[in-house]
């Protein structure tokens, strides 16, 4: 009678902790989650605060630079390197990446897809066949 007493009670002891390791195994699961999820607005917010700190350095004012065509000059070269794909720097940026939305040429995009690197050049995000689309900057 006591062994089966303390066989049921060593059972309810492992249906409590087996209960347990599956909560926890869940909890897991939603923190890896809503970690990517943050690495994710991160980056983006990193990309965000660099590119806010080269604009003051970009923006002169017209009566340090005695030519404003230096000037104008100087932001359309910007505003080229902004349209040129970030990998190989010769072509337009015609696709996109639509884990990440990081722009890049179509032809880098298919190479690194069919090399088997199947991640954004940029933010290492992993993407498949559907997840690159072509776009159209007019």
């Amino acid at each position: 009678m006591d062994a089966a007493q303390l066989a049921d009670d060593l059972k309810a002891q492992l249906e409590l902790a087996q209960k347990k390791l599956h909560d926890f195994q869940e909890e897991i699961l939603e923190n890896r989650a809503t970690r990517g999820k943050e690495m994710f607005n991160f980056k983006r917010a990193e990309e965000d605060i660099s590119r806010l700190c080269r604009k003051p350095e970009t923006t002169k004012k017209p009566d340090m630079v005695p030519n404003c065509d230096e000037i104008l000059m100087e932001e359309i070269e910007d505003y080229k390197a902004c349209l040129s794909c970030l990998c190989c720097n010769m072509r337009k940026k015609d696709a996109v990446v639509t884990r990440c939305f990081h722009v890049f040429c179509f032809e880098c995009v298919k190479t690194r897809y069919d090399t088997q690197r199947r991640e954004c050049p940029k933010c290492n995000a992993a993407f498949g066949a559907n997840d690159s689309y072509r776009i159209y900057i007019g």
